[in-house]
């Protein structure tokens, strides 16, 4: 079987996925593929693989509940209760279907894409490149990045849990329901620690 590296270059891909992305979340995907690529050759990653599931990782974030849901039926995905009242959540379990079917990635790639949003326990590297990526990407702009960014270039596992507590904390504050692989992703790595 060939990889993905051999089926797609990162420029191809980049305009493959153009038309799924908005103006900013291309920006943003770019972004992603960037730090993604400086992460995984940090900590001893592939950067290839990281910019193929950086790539594609927001590529159905633009859809609709409706057309989140359709994706779900199609690819036999099963949303757990808090992925039906948060479905914007299903964009990363819907983009790695996408990915699988539409590009040939494999299930690792899948799997980074799918726990992007929410994180899991047992997170791979790929899984925690793809995760840290997304919340530090340059174009990123909110209260705590820098901290993050900070803590990206010394700890990867210290940098998620900073993530995974801001994230937690700036749910609570906003009465948002919490995905139940957040905290057990938390969880692992507090033990991990």
């Amino acid at each position: 079987m060939m990889t993905t590296e051999k089926i797609w270059t990162a420029e191809a891909l980049r305009q493959a996925v153009r038309p799924r992305l908005s103006g900013y979340r291309y920006t943003h995907t770019l972004g992603v593929e960037k730090a993604a690529r400086q992460l995984a050759a940090q900590y001893g990653g592939d950067p290839e693989r990281a910019a193929f599931a950086a790539l594609l990782h927001d590529i159905t974030k633009r859809l609709s509940k409706e057309e989140q849901l359709y994706l779900c039926e199609k690819y036999d995905i099963i949303p757990c209760d808090i992925e039906m009242q948060e479905w914007k959540m299903l964009h990363g379990r819907t983009a790695a279907a996408i990915a699988a079917a539409e590009y040939g990635a494999d299930a690792e790639i899948c799997e980074a894409i799918a726990c992007h949003t929410t994180g899991r326990a047992g997170m791979t590297l790929l899984d925690k490149v793809i995760y840290l990526a997304d919340y530090i990407e340059e174009n990123r702009d909110f209260d705590g990045v820098e901290r993050a960014r900070e803590l990206a270039r010394e700890s990867l596992d210290r940098a998620l849990l900073y993530c995974f507590n801001s994230s937690l904390t700036d749910l609570l504050a906003r009465d948002k329901l919490i995905h139940a692989d957040t905290v057990a992703a938390r969880n692992w790595l507090l033990e991990r620690a």
